[in-house]
C-alpha cells in the first residue's frame, strides 16, 4: 500500500514538472505580465486534470538522486515544447524586425511585456495578429491535446535526450529563421524596388529633392503592402501554426525513451 502510495506521489510529481516546464517559457501562458500565482495555478490545474489518466509504465525511481534526474528530466521535456513555441513566436518578431528596417522604422520600437524588451514596431502588430489567429484556430486546444497525450509518446519517467534531439532542435532553429525571411520577404522586395524608382527619379530630375520624401514614401509603401498582404499572411500564419504542432509532435518522438 506505502509503495503505491509512493509510486502516485512520484508520477503527480513528474506531471507537476513537466506541465511547469511548458508554461514557464510558453510565450502565451509565461509571460511576464501574467502574476506568478496565476502561473502557479496553471500549473496545478493542468497536473490534476491530466493525473487521474496518467500511470507510469516503466521503472520507478527509488534512489533520490535518480528521482531528481528524472524529475529535471521531466522538467526539460516541458521547456522543450514551451521553447518550439519561443521559435515560432521568434518567426513573426524577426520578420517585423526586417520589415521595419527596409521600412526605415527600425528605431521606432515598442514595449514587449511578454520578453520585457524593445521590439519592432511591425514585429508587436504581426505578433498581436498570430497571437489572435492561434486561438481562433484553436491552437490552444490542440496545444492541450499535444499535452495531454504527450505521456502516449513519451511516458513519464521514460525520457532520453539523445544527439537526434538536438539536431533536430538546430535544423528548427534554421527553418524558423528561413520561414521569417520568407514572411518578410516580399515588402523587402517591394521596399528595393520603390527604392530603386526614387534613385532613378533623382538621377533624371535632379532638381526634385526626394531624398527628403524618401523615408515617407517607405513607410506608405510597407504600410500598403502589409494591408494589401494581410489576408495570405494570415494564411501564412495558419500554415506556421500546425507546422509548429507537427514540430512538438515530432521532438517529443525523438524524446522517447
Amino acid at each position: 500500500m506505502t509503495g503505491e502510495v509512493t509510486d502516485q506521489i512520484i508520477l503527480f510529481s513528474m506531471i507537476l514538472m513537466r506541465m511547469s516546464g511548458f508554461v514557464l517559457l510558453n510565450p502565451v501562458l509565461g509571460r511576464r505580465g501574467i502574476p506568478g500565482m496565476i502561473k502557479a495555478g496553471m500549473i496545478m490545474v493542468l497536473t490534476i486534470m491530466i493525473y487521474p489518466i496518467s500511470e507510469i509504465t516503466g521503472r520507478v525511481p527509488v534512489m533520490a538522486l535518480e528521482l531528481v534526474l528524472c524529475l529535471l528530466k521531466e522538467f526539460a521535456i516541458g521547456y522543450l515544447i514551451g521553447f518550439i513555441m519561443q521559435l515560432f513566436d521568434y518567426v513573426v518578431t524577426f520578420a517585423g524586425s526586417l520589415i521595419d528596417f527596409h521600412m526605415g522604422l527600425s528605431m521606432a520600437s515598442v514595449y514587449d511585456p511578454a520578453s520585457g524588451a524593445q521590439v519592432a514596431l511591425t514585429g508587436s502588430v504581426l505578433n498581436i495578429y498570430y497571437m489572435l489567429l492561434f486561438f481562433v484556430a484553436d491552437g490552444h486546444l490542440a496545444l492541450m491535446k499535444i499535452l495531454v497525450t504527450s505521456a502516449d509518446v513519451v511516458p513519464y519517467g521514460q525520457i532520453a535526450f539523445g544527439p537526434d534531439v538536438w539536431n533536430a532542435m538546430l535544423v528548427i532553429f534554421t527553418e524558423c529563421t528561413v520561414l521569417a525571411v520568407k514572411l518578410a520577404f516580399p515588402l523587402i522586395a517591394i521596399e528595393f524596388l520603390t527604392e530603386m524608382g526614387i534613385g532613378i527619379l533623382m538621377k533624371i530630375v535632379p532638381q526634385m529633392n526626394l531624398f527628403v520624401l524618401n523615408i515617407q514614401i517607405k513607410v506608405l509603401m510597407g504600410l500598403a503592402v502589409i494591408i494589401f498582404f494581410i489576408s495570405p499572411i494570415g494564411d501564412y500564419f495558419g500554415r506556421l501554426i500546425t507546422q509548429m504542432m507537427d514540430t512538438m509532435q515530432e521532438i517529443l518522438r525523438l524524446t522517447a525513451g
